[in-house]
């Protein structure tokens, strides 16, 4: 191989390391509260994941600013952030990373579509959950967990496909949600997330645009495409 092709595959080979090790650096992301949240109660606790160095929140609300310091383990991280009433900027901050989010804050008359946490968070018992600290899961299987406080869904011949495999959480969010049962998004959105095909719509259309769960059991059934 001549010094120009040696050249070239060098150079290949730094940039595949490259893009390796930005793949594998872990981008800061908020878990919960998701951006744009309406909350009820102050202070919150904001949970994120991708940190890289010590956490800073900024938070500019309608009439103050003030900054806070969040905890790590590993690459998660949690912070006690005090919002004020109305809409409020905050501005997470670890290293170089940094990432802008809104939240609002309503003290009374909260409305339907307000954000909720899951009581565990509420009750900041983040060790029934993470026993080995936060962002450690727990070592038992996700659907073992959950049936430790929930009851076990399980019973039915036919179950519906992510509780087959234990995994709730791709249904439900652990930390929290603004939609009913914690689900991850609204319901039409999320069943249609896996039952896209052409003929879903038709049905969905010729059933009065009712809502998936007045007709199938999003857990499991003992009829035939999981009918109630």
């Amino acid at each position: 191989m001549g010094r120009h092709s040696r050249s070239i595959a060098l150079a290949g080979a730094v940039c595949l390391a490259l893009a390796g090790a930005a793949a594998a650096r872990a981008e800061m992301r908020i878990l919960a509260p998701p951006d744009g949240a309406i909350l009820g109660r102050t202070p919150v606790t904001l949970i994120g994941t991708g940190a890289d160095a010590a956490i800073e929140v900024t938070v500019t609300g309608p009439s103050s600013v003030s900054t806070f310091s969040g905890k790590i383990s590993g690459k998660a991280f949690t912070a006690e952030v005090q919002l004020s009433p109305g809409e409020n900027t905050v501005l997470v901050k670890s290293g170089e990373q940094s990432q802008r989010i809104t939240y609002t804050y309503v003290p009374k008359d909260l409305p339907a579509g307000a954000y909720r946490f899951h009581p565990p968070v509420e009750e900041g018992d983040c060790k029934s959950c993470h026993p080995q600290g936060v962002g450690r899961t727990y070592p038992v299987s996700e659907a073992k967990l959950c049936n430790s406080c929930h009851d076990p869904k399980t019973g039915a011949k036919r179950l519906h496909g992510p509780l087959g495999t234990g995994t709730c959480s791709v249904c439900h969010d652990p930390h929290g949600s603004s939609n009913p049962k914690f689900l991850v998004m609204n319901v039409r959105a999320l069943c249609v997330q896996c039952h896209a095909q052409t003929r879903s719509q038709t049905h969905i259309q010729k059933s009065g645009d009712k809502k998936c769960p007045e007709c199938h059991d999003p857990h499991g059934s003992d009829k035939q495409y999981l009918l109630r």
